[in-house]
């Protein structure tokens, strides 16, 4: 087995058996020799139930994901078509009907899979997917079912990079200090991108983890409620 192997695996587990089949992975790959593979694995985070939704979806429903994917290359390319020469609206339209189909079936999907818990998990999973059919990130994490996070758009992801140059005007060089200052003014904005998902992702693995703690609590209320009931029966 390897490290990508239990990974793929391991996001594909029920959520509530993730701790225990990440223990068995990590053991197995120690077995196999792979110590550092084993470490990496061991430092991955039981998933959200937002992400493991999504995950799910990545697997079994695998069709319409690929068919949402498929249909999120073809808007982005109507939509660079149009802002170029005009393109082909029709296309565009047609994309976009077999997006919103895709979308819809997912959602029901996503819906049978959070049962009662889908009216505030559910807004989340449709805006991920709908930002994962036209982002580069998102389109690979769907494609392979390993969420960790939500992802955000800021509107423009489907435009990106689609706008013509003006006609009749050569671009100006950049000089190397200019290229220098852009790089690092990306560097911090993608660090503070990642510091706002990491931010995130503790405040979702401390919600549900507070959510597991009280269904245990649940649970074992239940349990003493069942032994009670049990007594005054056999008193009776």
């Amino acid at each position: 087995m390897t490290l990508d192997d239990a990974i793929d695996e391991l996001y594909g587990v029920e959520l509530d058996t993730f701790v225990a089949e990440r223990a068995r992975l990590v053991k197995k790959l120690k077995d196999d020799g792979a110590k550092d593979d084993a470490a990496q694995l061991a430092k991955l985070r039981k998933p959200t139930v937002f992400a493991w939704t999504l995950n799910q979806l990545a697997r079994r429903e695998r069709r319409d994901v690929d068919l949402l994917l498929d249909a999120g290359h073809r808007l982005r390319e109507a939509q660079a078509g149009m802002l170029r020469d005009g393109g082909d609206r029709v296309e565009f339209e047609r994309a976009r009907e077999i997006e919103r189909d895709a979308l819809r079936r997912l959602e029901r999907a996503a819906a049978r899979l959070l049962g009662g818990s889908s009216s505030s998990v559910l807004p989340q999973v449709s805006s991920t997917l709908r930002t994962a059919a036209i982002s580069e990130e998102g389109r690979q994490l769907l494609a392979t079912g390993r969420f960790t996070v939500p992802l955000e758009s800021d509107g423009f992801d489907s435009l990106a990079g689609l706008a013509p140059a003006a006609r009749g005007k050569s671009p100006a060089r950049k000089s190397a200090a200019e290229k220098q200052r852009e790089a690092k003014a990306a560097l911090r904005r993608a660090a503070e991108r990642l510091r706002k998902l990491e931010d995130l992702a503790r405040q979702a693995e401390q919600h549900a983890e507070k959510l597991e703690r009280e269904s245990a609590k649940a649970r074992r209320d239940a349990e003493k409620a069942r032994e009670a009931v049990d007594e005054a029966r056999e008193a009776l």
